[in-house]
């Protein structure tokens, strides 16, 4: 017969998957926040015609947005000691 796995590994697995899906809606949640940020502040200059000068700058202002946040998460997860 085979063992049964213990009631605490399968508690552990089911924390480690879950925080393993909350990482990654969280870092989905940066990526689009970013996105959104970029585009809030590219649009009005492509929509007056300057398309070059729009896409770059919405693309320096979501980047440095993702910038941001992933060295806040970083400091934040060191700070905590994990």
């Amino acid at each position: 017969m085979a063992k049964r796995q213990s009631k605490a590994k399968d508690r552990e697995d089911t924390l480690l998957k879950r925080r393993a899906l909350y990482e990654k809606l969280g870092w989905a949640v940066v990526g689009v926040v970013s996105l959104l940020f970029g585009i809030s502040y590219g649009y009005p200059i492509v929509a007056e015609g300057e398309l070059a000068r729009g896409v770059l700058t919405g693309l320096g202002y979501g980047g440095g947005a993702f910038l941001a946040i992933l060295i806040s998460l970083f400091l934040n997860r060191k700070l905590k000691g994990l």
